[in-house]
């Protein structure tokens, strides 16, 4: 079997035929992996003497008939495209797809095909968009290789796991000096009560005010982790530990492995700006961000704490909230559609009413469309969940789309047609 290296020179020699000043269009997906995507290749374009222009898009039925208005003497999908390969023929130029997701069966002739997925690798877990970037990028010049830094973040993004190719990724970024592993607690930082309050990864239910617990247990809101006695460390999270039990959270860890880059600090941090970036329309500072621009970093903090603080309000909210069941899922509905998967995956994970043994779909209504975020965890995948084939199949019977990864996915439907998808949807996942 060819490896993903060796189909990632095969696209490098075919950008590389186009002589320089060309310019080539990148396409990437709206989240943290696919805004790592597009930079890591417009990043390599740029040093190769390319011109480039950027997009970061959602996924959209009419994709492929808006890039048909345009000329282009290249297009690069990076991290999206699997869907779209059969439309892509009627394009007039050489396309490169970059991606990791689900799909592809027919590819055209003006169609260089690259995914994780064809060489032997997960592309839910061991690579992503960014890693698959990544290997283009070095497949075009091996002083490529501090882009991982992007990869990494990318990687985090998508939750993946660092074995497979993403495993090749980190080595080379350690390995080059440009990426640094470290233990950390997760608590360090900020005060105590700022850092229980804002915790979003585990969220505490019923903390909007976390002064009463800490007075119960005999430690200073003020005092910071890091300054804590062992003996008052200990005691801190054995109480945090019930804590999140009785929400029926039984997977706690305290320390982490955290990433930093020789360029970028805290890549974990990067990550989830990139990612709130993405969710408020803000991708165009995500790329800025990724490029090095000062200012992009500035706002890209704003716009992270912007986003959080709206999670957190929903995520109150939601704890409120007692959830409609279907057979084999949970569903909610959320106001705010760019805050809908990682409403699904945190309530999943920590709000009890939620916590059923069964994927959790949140559906945001948006003008005549209802956007479809579903999320599901890795015991629920063992056992044969696959959300992204079910979503697919479940939004096209009521002329939707949809797709994604089977622990993760998304899809958007006509409003009218609501309870005809979740009915489908129950049909396609008891398969």
């Amino acid at each position: 079997m060819m490896k993903l290296e060796e189909a990632a020179k095969y696209a490098a020699d075919l950008l590389l035929t186009l002589p320089k000043k060309s310019t080539i269009r990148v396409i990437g997906h709206v989240d943290a992996d696919g805004i790592s995507a597009a930079s890591i290749v417009a990043m390599a374009l740029a040093r190769a003497g390319y011109n480039f222009h950027v997009s970061i898009k959602r996924t959209e039925p009419d994709l492929i008939e808006e890039m048909k208005k345009e000329e282009n003497e290249m297009i690069i999908f990076v991290d999206i495209g699997s869907g779209y390969l059969e439309e892509m023929e009627g394009l007039e130029c050489n396309v490169i797809v970059l991606d990791h997701h689900l799909g592809g069966e027919e590819i055209p002739g003006n169609v260089m095909y690259v995914n994780a997925r064809l060489y032997g690798l997960d592309g839910s877990r061991e690579a992503c968009g960014a890693s698959v970037a990544y290997a283009f990028a070095m497949a075009m010049d091996e002083n490529n290789v501090d882009l991982s830094q992007l990869a990494i973040a990318g990687i985090i993004g998508d939750k993946q796991v660092f074995e497979g190719y993403n495993r090749k990724v980190l080595e080379d970024g350690i390995g080059s000096g440009f990426v640094e592993e470290r233990e950390e607690y997760i608590l360090s930082g900020k005060s105590l009560k700022e850092k229980l309050e804002s915790s979003l990864e585990p969220y505490f239910t019923g903390f909007r005010n976390a002064s009463p617990f800490l007075e119960k247990i005999g430690i200073e809101e003020g005092e910071k982790f890091e300054n804590l006695k062992e003996e008052e460390r200990k005691k801190l999270l054995s109480a945090l530990t019930l804590k999140l039990l009785e929400q029926g959270c039984d997977d706690v860890e305290w320390k982490k492995i955290v990433y930093y880059g020789k360029r970028y600090g805290d890549l974990h941090d990067l990550s989830s700006k990139l990612n709130a970036c993405a969710r408020l329309n803000e991708s165009g500072t995500g790329v800025a961000l990724c490029m090095g621009d000062v200012t992009a970093w500035e706002n890209a903090e704003i716009i992270q704490e912007r986003y959080r603080d709206e999670i957190r309000k929903e995520m109150r909210e939601l704890e409120k909230v007692e959830p409609e069941e279907m057979e084999r899922f949970i569903y909610f509905h959320v106001d705010h559609a760019p805050l809908s998967g990682v409403l699904a995956g945190l309530s999943l994970k920590y709000l009890p009413q939620f916590m059923k043994g069964k994927p959790v779909i949140a559906l945001a209504r948006k003008n005549k469309f209802i956007d479809i975020s579903a999320r599901a965890d890795e015991k629920m995948v063992k056992e044969g969940v696959n959300l992204g084939e079910a979503i697919k199949k479940a939004a096209e019977l009521v002329g939707g789309v949809g797709g994604g990864h089977p622990i993760a996915a998304g899809g958007k439907i006509p409003s009218d047609r609501e309870k005809e998808f979740l009915q489908n949807l129950d049909r396609a996942m008891e398969k």
